[in-house]
């Protein structure tokens, strides 16, 4: 059978600040997620890769996401590299993880981008409008 927009059930449309060496960039980052198989899909973004999935783990009070960076050789690499926002700041080069958490009472999203050292490059401060499938805009396939 084909996918559908069923196999989602919780949709997040997230908009704040990336902020990383002393300055702010407005973002946005619209995620879906899959409680059943503890899955989240980048489905639109300025600040991540489109398309992209993400580990999930759900408790009581979050969602939390762990995205780990593609190789530098790879062509999600080179596609997402060209974006404004490793312009913006270059030490973004050595992003090797993304952690994201979302309070699932606030809808608050607080996120971090570490290097592979674990040294902490920048911070996601965003606010995330919960949406379900019988509110989520065209198309639904």
């Amino acid at each position: 059978m084909p996918a559908d927009a069923q196999e989602f059930g919780v949709y997040l449309a997230c908009s704040g600040e990336v902020r990383a060496g002393g300055r702010a960039m407005p973002a946005h980052l619209d995620l879906a997620l899959r409680r059943n198989s503890q899955l989240a899909l980048i489905e639109s973004s300025d600040v991540m890769p489109v398309g992209e999935r993400m580990k999930l783990e759900i408790t009581p009070a979050f969602y939390s996401m762990v995205y780990s960076a593609p190789v530098r050789s790879s062509r999600i690499w080179y596609d997402w590299i060209r974006g404004t926002m490793f312009v913006w700041d270059p030490d973004l080069l050595k992003l090797q993880l993304i952690r994201l958490s979302v309070n699932r009472q606030t809808a608050a999203l607080e996120g971090e981008m570490r290097d592979g050292a674990g040294a902490q490059l920048g911070q996601f401060a965003m606010h995330c409008d919960p949406k379900d499938n019988s509110t989520v805009p065209e198309p639904k396939f």
